[in-house]
């Protein structure tokens, strides 16, 4: 095989590759059920006039609402409508690391293992589907960063288009999801010290111009009205450490393997490695760093001195978005970034190890180290590829069933006449949300109690996990039970409908 066509054959795997991942996450989208958050999200703000899409709540991802809000009115309500702008954040995002693992590594080894790393990380994955704004924040970020890339590897830009467009998309990528603002103002900082260092003829003053007024004009008109009536109440969901954030991140991104697999050596295999993977990872990362260095393998050809620039610059836009959160943690008790509020943090940090991984060498002992590193990525996709999952996402696994109880009690309707119903907090708003688009309305919108479901219902959609102790205080007889989760459909003995098991 010539190499001119061996190149085309890798091009076709990444390909395909970022195809599966997108046709994999519209699956998801049409299968799974609607969680707690996003029927809230479509029940307070797109099941209502327009205006309501701009309402300030910590809750309303204002660009994807909005988008939610279009989708849902020109095509119907239904799974896959109301996480359609985060499948379109999937598209775009996929596409952008498709561009960027090109740029960054010429070895095949290392280029599909970093884009599986990048898209089928099962936290980064979960959020390509949900209906919050982290898919598409999470896409324009990238996008704003891939820009300045795409300027100097193609051409095809100007540096005044360059920076439009990367302002404009750190602009969207705000409105996205506001708990992206301290990494879209370094990453804004970087462009802008990039551009002015690229500016040649142009003024200072004019590349700040064209870096900052079409991503601030982006941002007031979809979000001024949210932004100008926040309040401090809704910023309450964060880590109090960095240590949380990381363990966060972390134990998201490594959940979880599926148990189909449980048999195959492969899966036991990654179940071994799953402690040890990322701290080898960091520790041949800085190991590389250090050698690369002294060897002055960075500074070897043209192409790897911008690759070390792209990772000091990534490296310097990771590390001013932590102080930046940390120093409002300390002076304003904002809480730092926990999880999904954090995301953005594993495709940059996965991006700085890649380029490390793909860095130039001169002795045996940095080649060596990049292939150690080479291989932990490779050990990383097959975990991810193991944890890929159709079904549920971590954040909410325990509404995985939802969609499979709401037609349960428009059965007990149907047959018993039943309509006094009452729910777990954590089913509420899903179940408002299937009984808001179904053609028939069985029973009263819910409405949510805490700590404990409201009592004297005749029947009861329950949580084991949370409402245990109010299923045995109630005596409760359960006559449905989820096959994969702890919700339960229970009634109260001697009432309406019988106490026995009812069939899915």
């Amino acid at each position: 095989m010539t190499l001119v066509n061996r190149r085309v054959c890798e091009d076709l795997i990444l390909l395909v590759a970022a195809f599966f991942a997108v046709a994999w996450a519209i699956a998801r989208a049409c299968v799974q059920s609607i969680t707690i958050d996003e029927s809230t999200t479509y029940l307070l703000f797109v099941d209502r006039p327009f205006h309501w899409a701009l309402f300030p709540s910590s809750n309303n991802h204002v660009l994807n609402t909005l988008l939610m809000w279009v989708t849902t009115h020109l095509f119907g309500t239904s799974s896959f409508t109301v996480r359609a702008p985060a499948l379109l954040g999937a598209i775009l995002y996929a596409g952008v690391c498709y561009f960027l693992c090109q740029s960054i590594a010429n070895q095949f080894s290392l280029r599909l293992p970093l884009f599986i790393c990048l898209t089928y990380n099962p936290f980064i994955f979960d959020f390509m589907v949900a209906a919050r704004g982290y898919s598409l924040a999470d896409a324009f970020l990238l996008a704003a960063i891939a820009i300045p890339v795409w300027h100097r590897l193609k051409g095809g830009l100007s540096l005044r288009q360059s920076c439009i467009l990367a302002s404009l998309a750190l602009g969207l990528s705000f409105t996205a999801n506001f708990s992206f603002a301290f990494i879209d103002l370094a990453v804004f900082l970087g462009v802008v010290i990039w551009a002015i260092r690229r500016r040649e003829t142009e003024s200072v003053v004019r590349i700040v111009e064209y870096c900052v007024l079409p991503g601030l004009l982006v941002a007031l008109l979809i979000c001024g009205y949210a932004i100008a009536h926040w309040t401090r109440g809704e910023m309450w969901w964060g880590a109090h450490s960095l240590s949380e954030t990381t363990r966060s991140l972390v134990q998201s991104s490594l959940y979880q393997l599926d148990p189909r697999f449980a048999e195959s050596g492969l899966y036991k295999l990654m179940d071994l490695l799953k402690p040890s993977m990322l701290p080898v990872l960091a520790i041949l990362c800085v190991i590389q760093v250090v050698l690369t260095r002294l060897e002055g393998s960075w500074l070897q050809s043209a192409h790897a001195r911008w690759l070390g620039k792209f990772a000091a610059g990534l490296a310097g836009i990771v590390a001013l978005s932590v102080l930046l959160h940390w120093l409002a943690f300390r002076y304003e008790n904002i809480p730092l970034p926990l999880g999904r509020t954090g995301i953005y943090l594993v495709p940059l940090c996965t991006l700085i190890a890649g380029i490390i991984a793909a860095a130039p060498v001169r002795s045996s002992i940095s080649r060596w180290c990049g292939r150690g590193i080479t291989v932990v990525f490779i050990c990383l996709a097959c975990y991810f590829l193991l944890c890929i999952r159709l079904n549920y996402f971590k954040e909410w696994e325990w509404n995985a069933e939802v969609k499979d109880v709401y037609p349960v009690l428009a059965r007990l309707n149907r047959t018993y006449g039943v309509t006094n119903v009452g729910a777990s907090w954590s089913s509420v708003s899903p179940l408002n949300y299937y009984r808001a688009v179904s053609n028939e309305k069985p029973f009263p919108e819910l409405t949510s109690t805490l700590p404990y479901p409201p009592e004297g219902k005749s029947i009861y959609v329950l949580n084991q996990l949370f409402d245990m102790e109010f299923l045995e205080k109630e005596k409760l007889v359960v006559v449905y039970r989820g096959k994969s989760t702890g919700l339960v459909v229970a009634v109260p003995p001697g009432g309406v409908i019988p106490a026995t098991m009812i069939e899915p």
